[in-house]
């Protein structure tokens, strides 16, 4: 028995059925749908996901601390926002430390006449700074905890399936080569089994004779992994249990795209049926563990500027 799939492919299927298009419509291309069903994931998925405040998405870089203390924003950070911001100071998880987030009036005012008991970090634009930019040392880390946005949905013939791996040679084998794949083209690879995570966050394409394809390297790639262009994904990156929401989402918008409104009406009253079930599942991703309030200022998570001598 086939395995399931859970490819863009698969998702206009289910858009389709589920709005009934007829297939003489030429409003709609296969590439149209994608285009929808992706701002559709991007504009109203992934922020309900995240509302639900169960740090979906999360995911962390480290940085080194520069001598004047301002930090870009990472790029792919969903609206530009961070999940938190820590001091590692020895590689040891037990030692990171908050970094607290600071007013920007407090640091443009009484600040500065506070700076030896005020330390943390303040937001200016894309960048965060920190206070004072000597609140830890010239190129420690910082880890940076930040909600990933998810790739952008690839095309049906615009990704590929692997289906077997040669680690000696950097070569894999596909179903079948898309046309617009070249020597040099940037690739990334994302796994075909739920959570749908990137295997293999960049790779390049260095000769191509299909269904042969050599790599620059195929560390983590697996058989069973969709291969596409750098930044696209051939698999809505969510919880499986979204995607029927999200093809149905999307099915509403088609049907209102081609003038059912009563139609589009129907599909988003389903829409919001599934928008209930889909919280219930998602929500509380511990039952039997709830979350505990700790304080980040208690006395064991006090950075080390603000410590006794006895080190607490």
């Amino acid at each position: 028995m086939a395995l399931p799939q859970y490819a863009t492919e698969q998702l206009l299927e289910n858009i389709k059925r589920r709005c009934l298009v007829p297939t003489s419509q030429l409003t709609y291309t296969p590439q149209g749908l994608t285009d929808l069903a992706n701002d559709t994931l991007q504009g109203e998925i992934v922020p309900l996901i995240m509302s639900t405040r169960e740090d979906y998405f999360v995911t962390h870089v480290d940085v080194l601390s520069p001598a004047d203390g301002v930090i870009d924003f990472p790029a792919e950070a969903v609206g530009s926002k961070l999940r938190n911001v820590c001091y590692y100071p020895s590689g040891n998880p037990l030692n990171i430390i908050n970094l607290p987030r600071i007013d920007l009036d407090l640091v443009a005012g009484v600040g500065f006449m506070n700076y030896a008991t005020l330390a943390g970090f303040y937001i200016e634009g894309n960048k965060f700074c920190l206070y004072p930019n000597t609140s830890v040392p010239t190129n420690t880390t910082i880890r940076i905890y930040y909600y990933k946005r998810v790739l952008t949905l690839a095309a049906p013939g615009h990704y590929a399936y692997v289906r077997s791996v040669d680690t000696n040679t950097n070569e894999i084998i596909v179903d079948s080569v898309p046309s617009d794949w070249e020597v040099g083209s940037e690739l990334n690879t994302v796994s075909g089994e739920p959570n749908f995570d990137i295997t293999n966050s960049r790779v390049t394409i260095q000769a191509l004779s299909s269904p042969t394809i050599t790599l620059d390297s195929v560390e983590d790639i697996e058989v069973g992994n969709y291969i596409s262009f750098y930044g696209y994904s051939a698999i809505p990156m969510i919880p499986l249990e979204a995607h029927q929401y999200l093809a149905q989402v999307t099915a509403g918008k088609v049907l209102e795209g081609l003038g059912d409104r009563e139609g589009m009406t129907a599909a988003l009253q389903k829409a919001q049926s599934l928008k209930d079930s889909l919280l219930v599942m998602i929500s509380n991703r511990i039952d039997g563990s709830p979350k505990k309030v700790i304080n980040p200022q208690g006395g064991l998570r006090m950075p080390y500027w603000r410590r006794g001598w006895w080190g607490f």
